[in-house]
């Protein structure tokens, strides 16, 4: 069998490197994408975010599926692909600073004398320019880098480096796409969540007009009058919406070359208009299917839907008439085909998700507030709008920006494996389930971020010192005794030692413990996790700490201190333990 390794940081990948696997994995029959552990070097990933990210990328070409294999490994290259078997190491070379670059690295590792050989193969021209210093300076100045690299890696970036948690808005005519965005706005700023609802429909409103005076504007609206005649054209040469409508809507021919006419100007107005936001941005488009533009939301989309009775209400409220209607109605997907195209989008990327929110006259608001919820958890990866969203409600002093990235940096050291900023993550998620069973949902939520920020090595008062960092973090943030005293209480009961005295306290200590009771593949992660935070410990020292600590988890009479989480966890909880227990003995 033919072998041969790919490196690199892949910080993030970009489809430059997918480009150099495809090809390498066209001559051998076994390609490993080996990621490398450099603790000299600072990355924006971590390690398990570069994993995650490297692995849905290249989930997209399933034909090479059977052929690759990613890992990660410390040390040099050449030492790995040498005790692993793989007599090749594949180096892409873009230009010849590359190249130099890389002559220098293939001369080193010819100096171990390992009988590892290595092939340099040089990036296709129209991939030349991509790299992923480019595409992180890129995503700094809002451009567009969905051509650089996957939609998943391209939602990571917006979030790590942008703060911008990207979802779209679309459907029908008239099923009620502005309620919907306006009302995810007032949730938002209910839970302390920054949310922007920006009607990209709105912006050539703002063409037409005159409203965005710059040349480019004024250049599309010539355009327009060109294309469509002087009719379209007021006397202050706007264009006359009511007249390019009547134009357009139930010519499909007319509309799609409107569409071509706005698309580049609307698109680049729209990353002004998101410029330096951060939060849960909205991109609120009818003709988000039509016109291809899911990419934008990563393929993240609310699908607004209404019965017909009330759709038909709320356009006859516009005073159209029914050939009006009729030729709107037209122009555009009907929901069946919008969901459909948005569907296709998300099985080709490998990447998205629809919801539905129902607004049909007479809907329930606390089924969309169920929307928001879960989308949130579903696109807040790392935390930052729920952490916003409570560092607003209980009115912490300053901004929550710092106290982030310290919480982020800290979580994301070398030597945390499970108690990393995943581990928190899933917290959030499992809290947002219980929330509504705690007497003081918040003091729970703030001691959760910070209930292992504190992991040293052979240290037995980890939890301990988390607790004092989160109480000084309270006073530094100005809030009460009481609040900052709860907090530390809270993080005490992580310990595991004994049964919490409060409700709040069983909720955190369960939601610490959730581990437990997942699939017996999660488990097992979590259990390799263990063991790579305390590989400073021998193998007999570890095994017998940890039969300890199964054990005495497994001797109560309960593992888990509240009827929630008992349901929900306690009898695979119980079998993942003694399976662990039995392998361990």
């Amino acid at each position: 069998m033919k072998r041969a390794i790919y490196a690199g940081s892949f910080d993030p990948i970009t489809y430059g490197h997918i480009d150099i696997i495809k090809r390498t994995a066209n001559v051998f029959d076994e390609v490993i994408v080996g990621i490398g552990l450099n603790p000299e070097k600072k990355f924006m990933f971590t390690l398990d975010e570069r994993l995650e990210m490297v692995s849905r990328a290249l989930s997209a070409y399933p034909e090479l599926n059977e052929r690759i294999n990613v890992v990660s490994f410390p040390g040099l290259l050449v030492d790995y692909a040498y005790e692993n078997g793989i007599p090749v190491i594949i180096k892409g070379v873009r230009d010849e600073n590359d190249f130099g670059y890389e002559l220098t690295l293939f001369q080193v590792g010819e100096s171990q004398k390992l009988d590892v050989d290595t092939f340099l193969l040089p990036a296709k021209k129209e991939m030349t320019h991509i790299s992923a210093s480019m595409v992180k300076t890129l995503q700094k100045e809002q451009g567009l880098v969905h051509e650089y690299v996957p939609l998943y890696v391209k939602q990571c970036l917006e979030a790590r480096l942008s703060g911008q948690y990207i979802i779209g808005i679309t459907g029908e005519i008239c099923v009620g796409k502005s309620y919907v965005g306006n009302k995810l706005e007032q949730f938002g700023k209910e839970k302390g969540i920054p949310v922007y609802n920006i009607e990209l429909d709105h912006i050539p409103h703002r063409i037409y007009d005159g409203t965005l005076k710059e040349p480019v504007y004024e250049k599309t609206r010539r355009e327009i009058i060109k294309t469509f005649g002087k009719d379209v054209m007021l006397p202050d040469g706007n264009i006359n919406r009511k007249v390019l409508g009547e134009i357009v809507f139930g010519d499909l021919e007319k509309l799609e070359k409107l569409s071509e006419i706005l698309y580049e100007p609307m698109i680049v107005r729209l990353r002004r208009d998101m410029y330096d936001k951060k939060g849960l941005i909205l991109i609120n488009a009818a003709l988000t299917a039509e016109i291809g533009i899911s990419y934008l939301s990563n393929n993240n989309v609310i699908l607004v839907t209404a019965d017909k009775k009330s759709q038909e209400r709320r356009l006859r409220e516009r005073n159209l008439t029914n050939e009006q209607i009729e030729r709107r109605l037209a122009s555009q997907h009907t929901q069946e085909e919008k969901r459909r195209r948005i569907e296709e989008m998300i099985s080709k990327h490998k990447q998205g998700r629809i919801w539905i929110a129902d607004d049909s006259d007479g809907s329930d608001p606390k089924k969309l507030e169920y929307v928001f919820d879960e989308m949130i958890s579903y696109i807040d990866q790392y935390g930052e709008l729920r952490f916003r969203g409570l560092w607003e409600r209980i009115k912490a002093d300053g901004t929550s920006d710092e106290e982030y990235k310290r919480l982020i940096e800290t979580y994301s050291q070398d030597h945390r494996f499970y108690h990393s900023l995943s581990h928190i993550v899933k917290g959030l998620d499992e809290h947002s389930k219980v929330k509504h069973l705690m007497e003081n949902p918040d003091q729970v939520l703030f001691a959760w971020w910070y209930h292992d920020i504190v992991l040293e090595k052979k240290s037995r008062v980890d939890e301990v010192r988390s607790a004092q960092t989160a109480y000084s973090a309270c006073k530094k943030a100005l809030l009460s005794d009481e609040f900052a005293e709860n907090v530390r209480n809270l993080i005490l009961t992580t310990k595991h030692h004994s049964i919490p005295p409060t409700a709040d306290g069983k909720f955190i200590a369960d939601i610490d413990l959730s581990i437990f009771g997942k699939s017996p593949k999660e488990f097992d992660e979590y259990e390799e996790n263990i063991r790579k935070e305390y590989q400073w410990l021998d193998s007999e020292e570890f095994k017998k700490g940890r039969i300890f600590v199964l054990e005495k988890f497994l001797n109560r009479p309960m593992i888990y201190s509240t009827d929630f989480f008992r349901k929900k966890y306690e009898e695979l909880a119980r079998k993942n333990l003694e399976t662990s227990l039995t392998r361990l003995k």
